[in-house]
């Protein structure tokens, strides 16, 4: 049987420790890239939370306008006319509704 000596020992954890180095020096740029994409994917996702806010908020700005133009459009025909109060209180239950759903 062969003896195994010191040296060979230093050797051999020596011989480990450089092939771990080597394997560490390979992946860190790999789990760089991957944190780097996970913050950016973190990032994307609070954006597009961000995004489906302001688009629901212009919805309602938008659906709040179109109510303010139909019942000032009904009040200028009552005010042309002087007779067009169905119209007015048709508006009215329309308006009323809007804001009861809102």
């Amino acid at each position: 049987m062969n003896n195994i000596t010191i040296e060979q020992i230093i050797a051999f954890i020596s011989g480990l420790m450089v092939i771990g180095a080597g394997i560490k020096y390979i992946l860190t740029p790999i789990i760089k890239y991957n944190e780097q994409h996970r913050i950016i994917e973190k990032r994307f996702e609070s954006n597009e939370k961000k995004l489906d806010n302001d688009n629901v908020r212009l919805n309602t700005l938008e659906n709040d306008t179109k109510q303010i133009l139909l019942s000032v459009n009904a009040l200028l025909s009552h005010s042309i006319n002087g007779n067009d109060t169905t119209k007015l209180i048709q508006r009215k239950e329309e308006l009323d509704h809007y804001m009861i759903e809102r």
